[in-house]
């Protein structure tokens, strides 16, 4: 039997919670979620003999469960973010799609886009260290059978977002903005244990990418730092901020420090020119 995926919302719970996420509280308006499974195989082969039909393949390292997924950002989300602030950047989540727990939720990326007149998307990768096994199921009752509280009056579009440059590295016309963070993490495996059971942090690395009308300056052999505060001011229409104390208030800064480490123009006939600044900073 098919599974609508209406029956297939996403949840992701508490930091730091091995237990199942709230469903009012954790639940994140995805337009997108996918899973992978991939085991780490090898084929067994031995000198002197075939392979065995019954025996043919060695397992090297633990199940490796992936999991991204895609969210409109809206204001007076709850819970559900929570693993963005970074107090929170070594630790796991309890990540649910549709009925199914996926524990030790460790996040490998985050990303966001904005552009003029579409909503801003977030998307993000993790890695589960206990995933869900056996069958797959929907939830029948999403939401503890309430009304998503989707309001598109509070969804951040990118026409409403605003731009804090103190550091005067864009041009003054803002078309496409690219943010990214990575994390470098290191599974921690016991003696006789199959599977990881943590996962510690060894690096948080940022980046966005600001395609604009212009450039105040090209960077020379070291790139350029940044001497004041760059900032993408997350906002819903009217100008309305979102909330400092929000994981997404402040999410897309960069102080002085960071660097700009690679510059771009090109023209076409009839155009104005067109340039991409890509500023980058090591949070850890």
């Amino acid at each position: 039997m098919s599974i609508p995926y209406s029956e297939f919302p996403v949840y992701i719970g508490q930091v730091g919670v091995e237990s199942k996420p709230n469903e009012i509280n954790g639940y994140i308006p995805a337009t997108q979620a996918s899973v992978s499974y991939n085991t780490a195989s090898s084929v067994r082969r031995k000198l002197g003999k075939s392979v065995d039909a019954a025996d043919q393949f060695t397992f090297d390292n633990a199940l490796s469960a992936d999991i991204s997924f895609s969210c409109l950002l809206q204001s007076g989300m709850l819970s559900g973010l929570d693993f963005l602030l970074d107090a929170n950047q070594d630790n796991f989540v309890t990540m649910q799609l549709g009925a199914e727990a996926y524990y030790k939720c460790y996040a490998k990326d985050v990303s966001l886009s904005v552009s003029p007149f579409e909503p801003v998307i977030l998307s993000a990768n993790f890695v589960s260290l206990q995933p869900s096994y056996g069958g797959l199921n929907g939830d029948v009752n999403p939401y503890e059978g309430g009304v998503p509280p989707l309001d598109t009056d509070l969804i951040v579009y990118g026409h409403t977002c605003s731009v804090n440059d103190n550091a005067d590295v864009l041009g003054q016309v803002q078309s496409q903005i690219n943010f990214n963070r990575t994390y470098t993490r290191t599974p921690i495996y016991g003696l006789g244990s199959v599977d990881a059971s943590s996962m510690l942090l060894d690096g948080v690395e940022e980046e966005i990418s600001v395609s604009s009308t212009g450039l105040d300056t090209l960077i020379n052999f070291s790139g350029e730092e940044l001497t004041s505060l760059l900032q993408i001011d997350l906002q819903i229409q009217g100008g309305v901020g979102i909330e400092a104390a929000s994981p997404i208030g402040e999410l897309i800064k960069f102080p002085s420090g960071a660097r700009v480490l690679a510059q771009s123009y090109s023209t076409q006939g009839g155009e104005t020119i067109q340039t991409t600044a890509t500023i980058k900073q090591v949070k850890l």
